[in-house]
């Protein structure tokens, strides 16, 4: 009997195993995607911790004496933790135009009043309460601190729920929407009825809409539960952690982030039952939809770690936006406009994941969608497949990782030429190699008309303008980033600006060209339409780098300069593109150029934008119309 379980253990182990698709979830998913968003997460999370320390406190000191005074001095000598105002009261700190008054009384007593329901005044009242604790006069008595808390015991409730319900809530919604997903798709297709319903005289639109209503009310029902029961039992623990602080269960509050569940549910649903149509089976929907899931967290997590505040831009992100939006009701700050803002755009993003289903799956290929419609995998001298495309990037990502980030760290010259170099062009020759292929051919090195080259160079040298001035009205980079990033990559004073030149604009535009143009885009193109390889390579180039503040422009670059690559059939002109753009942004970096286009105003940043927006088009132009 023994001898049996051991013979099934084997044989079920070669059958899992023998799926690149599973291989690829259980070992390539986890050590790119759980590595990325842990460092997307720490960078918020740094981010925020930096500009909570680089914020002054606006604070108060009211009365008078010798405590008052001392005190008065003591907060002025520390100007990067206090800016002083003359006079306030707690009105003041209520609206938020102080985040701290102290109230001075006889002898050495102070009373501190904040609003534990706003971060900036519980952290203006810790710093107050160390100054007045720790900062005292040699032989002085020590002042007898007291702390008034202005927010109401609902307030707090509200204020501690929205801490963690918005977030929770997404997560139970996705939850909800994921084996319903699967079901509907290929949970239909592995019991044969699909081919029934094909048969029936519905439009496939009414039958893929109809599929995302039973996903959507099913993740519905989740969210709203999940709702109710979180609200409960987090209001419970608080109780049993504190009895004295028994806070009000904050059920009107609770039921307006409800407002959220239904359009999250109707994205989620469509997206997930979008991606689930594509695969042949229970176990391969999971693997579709697994990096998908995680994708969809991401925003969600960096909007509720990083606490940013709901505005125009920040409504438009998916999933970040529903997750602020729950969090402004439950604090009851939510503002009309956004609001109305986030849920519409939610409701547009599941329209066209909904319109794309439509679109891409007709009758044939919902009954066999690996059959129909793509091309077969490349053999010979042909581009790489996609299955060796992506394996490249994992390999690639791990090694960054684990790897060359920390060599990088201890020496920036001898890592950054280790993993461009070994790194990344040495897997294209690694894959070469096992092709059996020559690596002109696997990349696509071939020549180009001059026409085209003049292109690709009018592309880098203007299309960085343009990318630069939008990412910074979309996602402004903090200050202190910036010159973090200038001091890492360009050594001021320590190193030549040739060798910086070599370093950050060649190297890159040769290995990482061969790389993400010259394998993953060429291996991408022979399983997706061309737009979507371009699209995918892209967004791949820009997680790639490893910083939520570039992630915008870098993504942007590789979808251009992974478009030259395709339009031309040749890697040289992404290259030509791609070191360009290095070398400008190096040398105005290094001559602090960039420091002097951030003070020219919005009105000619915008005609600096549209210019360079002219200029690549043109010279997008020129490699589309001189392609050999």
């Amino acid at each position: 009997m023994r001898a049996h379980a051991f013979v099934t253990l084997a044989k079920e182990l070669r059958e899992t195993l023998r799926d690149r698709r599973t291989l690829a979830v259980m070992v390539l998913f986890p050590l790119v995607v759980y590595p990325l968003l842990s460092l997307l997460l720490g960078q918020v999370l740094f981010s925020r911790e930096q500009q909570k320390e680089a914020r002054a406190s606006h604070v108060a000191i009211v009365g008078v004496g010798a405590t008052a005074d001392d005190l008065r001095k003591r907060v002025r000598d520390l100007p990067k933790l206090f800016t002083l105002t003359e006079a306030g009261n707690a009105h003041d700190v209520r609206t938020g135009r102080l985040d701290a008054v102290v109230l001075t009384e006889a002898g050495r007593q102070a009373e501190v009043i904040f609003d534990a329901t706003r971060d900036e005044s519980r952290a203006a009242s810790d710093r107050l309460s160390e100054v007045m604790a720790t900062a005292l006069p040699a032989g002085c008595a020590p002042i007898q601190v007291k702390r008034q808390d202005l927010a109401s015991k609902a307030q707090l409730g509200s204020y501690l729920l929205a801490k963690a319900l918005p977030l929770a809530v997404v997560l139970m919604v996705l939850l909800g929407a994921f084996y319903p997903a699967i079901d509907v798709t290929a949970g239909e297709r592995e019991r044969g009825t699909l081919e029934t319903v094909l048969s029936t005289p519905v439009r496939r639109f009414d039958l893929l809409l109809g599929k995302v209503m039973a996903v959507a009310v099913i993740a519905s029902i989740t969210g709203l539960v999940n709702l109710g029961s979180m609200t409960v039992t987090l209001m419970q623990a608080l109780h049993l952690a504190d009895k004295g602080a028994m806070l009000p269960v904050p059920w009107s509050r609770a039921a307006a982030a409800a407002l959220v569940v239904v359009p999250a549910a109707f994205l989620f649903g469509a997206l997930f039952v979008a991606v689930g149509a594509l695969a042949r089976g229970f176990k391969e929907a999971q693997n579709y939809l697994m990096p998908v899931y995680f994708l969809s967290i991401a925003p969600a997590l960096v909007g509720a770690v990083g606490e940013y505040p709901l505005g125009a831009r920040t409504a438009l992100v998916p999933s970040m936006n529903v997750t602020l939006l729950a969090r402004d009701l439950v604090l009851g700050t939510a503002r009309l406009g956004p609001a109305l803002v986030a849920l519409g755009s939610t409701v547009v993003y599941a329209c066209l994941a909904l319109a794309l289903a439509a679109r891409l799956y007709d009758s044939e290929r919902l009954v066999e969608p690996n059959e129909k419609g793509r091309r077969a995998a490349p053999v010979g001298d042909g581009p790489p497949s996609a299955g060796q495309a992506m394996l490249l990037y994992g390999l690639a990502f791990v090694l960054l990782v684990f790897l060359f980030v920390r060599w990088q760290q201890r020496d920036m010259v001898q890592g950054l030429l280790a993993s461009q170099w070994l790194g990344w062009l040495g897997l294209v020759v690694l894959l070469a190699r096992m092709r059996r292929q020559p690596l002109r051919s696997l990349v696509a090195l071939r020549p180009v008309a001059p026409s085209v080259l003049a292109g690709a160079a009018l592309v880098g040298c203007s299309a960085w303008a343009a990318v630069a001035i939008v990412s910074e009205w979309l996602v402004p980079v903090p200050k202190e980033v910036l010159e973090q990033l200038r001091r890492v990559l360009l050594a001021e004073g320590e190193r030549p600006f040739l060798l910086n030149l070599l370093l950050v604009a060649v190297t890159p535009a040769i290995c990482e060209e061969m790389l993400f143009r010259g394998v993953v885009l060429r291996g991408l193109a022979t399983r997706l339409q061309p737009a979507a390889a371009v699209v995918v390579t892209g967004l791949l180039f820009g997680a790639f780098h490893l910083d939520l503040y570039r992630l915008f422009p870098t993504a942007v670059l590789g979808v251009l300069l992974s478009w030259l690559a395709l339009a031309s059939g040749s890697l040289v002109p992404s290259i030509v593109a791609h070191m360009l753009n290095n070398a400008i942004l190096v040398t105005l970096a290094t001559a602090h150029i960039d420091d002097h286009l951030a003070k020219i105003g919005t009105a000619g940043s915008a005609a600096i934008a549209g210019g360079a927006v002219v200029l690549s088009a043109i010279g997008l132009r020129l490699v589309q119309r001189g392609r050999m």
